[in-house]
């Protein structure tokens, strides 16, 4: 697991160099097409990242429904009150 998140680290540090040069590109040359670029990928990762956390918000939901059924069950096969919150 380490090392995947190092990865992601190392790979999250390269781009954002990449788009700090563009950015320095800019300052000396005046020309605004590696700024477009630059907003473009952070666009594009603010995407991906967006697309991350949808799909944890997905398996909560999932996780949440799987817990009320086995409550439901549980209360059903009496071995839960259904006074008591899970």
């Amino acid at each position: 697991m380490r090392k995947e998140e190092d990865r992601v680290n190392e790979s999250h540090t390269l781009w954002a160099d990449t788009v700090i040069k563009r950015t320095a590109d800019i300052v000396a040359d005046s020309n605004w097409y590696p700024f477009v670029k630059s907003i473009e990928d952070i666009l594009e990762r603010l995407s991906f990242y967006d697309d991350a956390v949808e799909r944890l918000e997905n398996e909560i939901g999932e996780t949440k429904g799987m817990i009320k059924n086995l409550r439901k069950i549980l209360i059903k096969l009496e071995l839960v009150d259904d006074r008591f919150i899970i």
